[in-house]
């Protein structure tokens, strides 16, 4: 039998982390990246000043690797 903590946190789901372009660093401490689908977002931290970034929830994590990405259907 698992403890609380471990049945409560098993109701959360997981931290989205996702990987997002850099637009603009702003002086306030927050950052404007644009994700795969085009689409805009406000994130905590500007210590990255542009590429590709790791963002898990709302807040930059590090820099990520410049790949291509391509979509294939199936």
């Amino acid at each position: 039998m698992s403890n609380a903590y471990q049945r409560f946190s098993g109701l959360l789901k997981p931290p989205a982390r996702t990987i997002a372009t850099v637009v603009n660093v702003h002086n306030n401490g927050t950052t404007t990246v644009r994700h795969s689908n085009g689409s805009f977002e406000l994130v905590l931290g500007d210590s990255i000043a542009s590429g590709k970034v790791y963002i898990k929830d709302g807040e930059l994590v590090a820099q990520a690797a410049n790949l291509p990405y391509s979509e294939v259907e199936v």
